[in-house]
C-alpha cells in the first residue's frame, strides 16, 4: 500500500466516500476507549458524512493514488449543532482516518491546512469535541483539555467526550 495521498476540499459529491470512511474508521479506532454496548448505540449516527460541512468549504478528504478516500476532517466557525459564532473562534469537525492508513499524517495534514485557511479567516483558536480516543491526537496537535463534556447525540444518546482549545 502506498503511503501518497493528496489532500482536497470536499464536496456533496464525496458523501459516499466519506461514509465509508466513517464506517470503517470509527467502530475500530473508538472500542478502546467506548464499550461495545455503548457504541452500538452511537454509531449509527455518527457515521454519516454531515452533507453540510462536504459543502462548506472548509472540509477536506484525503485520496490515496486510487482515488479512494482515507481521511477526512475540516473546520467551521459555527459551533456544532448550532449557528452560534463567537468571533476568533473556530471548530474542528468530524476527523476520521482509515485505519490502515492511521500513523501516516494523514489527520495532521488535514489539520495542518485547516489551520492556515483559519488564520486567513482571523479565527485565532480552535475548539473541538474530543471522542476519547482521538484525545491523544488532539495534544500531539497541540490542544490541550479543557474539560470533560458528554455529547447529546438525540433523546437518551449521548457520547463522552473531552472539551480541547489551541490556540495560535
Amino acid at each position: 500500500m502506498s503511503t501518497d495521498f493528496k489532500i482536497r476540499i470536499a464536496s456533496v459529491d464525496d458523501q459516499e466516500g466519506v461514509t465509508k470512511l466513517l464506517k470503517a474508521s470509527y467502530p475500530i479506532l473508538m472500542k478502546s476507549r467506548y464499550p461495545e454496548k455503548h457504541l452500538s448505540g452511537i454509531l449509527p449516527l455518527i457515521t454519516k458524512a454531515n452533507a453540510s460541512l462536504l459543502s462548506s468549504g472548509t472540509f477536506y478528504v484525503a485520496e490515496n493514488k486510487d482515488k479512494r478516500i482515507i481521511g477526512c476532517g475540516g473546520w467551521t466557525k459555527e459551533k456544532p449543532s448550532s449557528r452560534e459564532i463567537e468571533t476568533g473562534l473556530g471548530h474542528i469537525r468530524h476527523f476520521a482516518s482509515h485505519p490502515q492508513w492511521i500513523r501516516r499524517t494523514i489527520g495532521r495534514k488535514i489539520y495542518e491546512r485547516c489551520e492556515k485557511e483559519a488564520k486567513m479567516s482571523q479565527i485565532k483558536c480552535f475548539e473541538c469535541f474530543s471522542s476519547l480516543n482521538a484525545e491523544g491526537f488532539y495534544r500531539a496537535l497541540g490542544f490541550k483539555s479543557v474539560k470533560n463534556i458528554e455529547i447529546i447525540l438525540k433523546e437518551y444518546c449521548q457520547i463522552e467526550a473531552v472539551l480541547m482549545r489551541r490556540y495560535f
